[in-house]
């Protein structure tokens, strides 16, 4: 039992140094690209919001599909006019070209007159380009407050 839970925490310690486990930080070009997301979304500026996309971008939706490339992001994206969003980012990782990063958000706004609160997981996949950092890929999810 004893060498049992030392080969355990060995793993855990091995694991944790290579940064797999635990909290992880998020890197610079990451939180910079969630704060140009961040500004354009409380601007309300939908086709500075698509930029950040890959040209063949995605968003994937709980509820609308898969959404494609920067005109359609900008356009769908706009239905949340008046809504604030709050994301935070619990980690990212990047190498040369290619990175993720995750976390939670918070959307609040009204919806026939009546105030809305939706949260929960997001990821993205994302991409060094000629334009510099952009998400390739965007999904997230609702959590019930329940």
């Amino acid at each position: 039992m004893r060498r049992t839970l030392t080969a355990v925490a060995s793993i855990m310690l091995i694991l944790g140094s290579a940064g797999l486990v635990g909290a992880q930080e998020t890197p610079e070009p990451l939180t910079k690209l969630l704060d140009q997301w961040h500004s354009a979304v409380d601007a309300g500026d939908y086709t500075a919001l698509a930029a950040l996309y890959t040209e063949d971008g995605r968003r994937i939706s709980p509820t609308d599909g898969i959404i494609t490339g920067r005109e359609e992001i900008a356009e769908r994206s706009a239905q949340f006019a008046g809504f604030k969003i709050k994301l935070r980012a619990y980690g990212g990782l990047i190498d040369s070209n290619i990175g993720s990063t995750w976390g939670t958000y918070e959307l609040n706004g009204m919806v026939d007159g009546e105030a809305v609160m939706v949260g929960g997981r997001w990821m993205n996949a994302v991409k060094k380009t000629s334009e510099g950092w952009k998400i390739h890929r965007d999904i997230w999810h609702e959590v019930d407050a329940d």
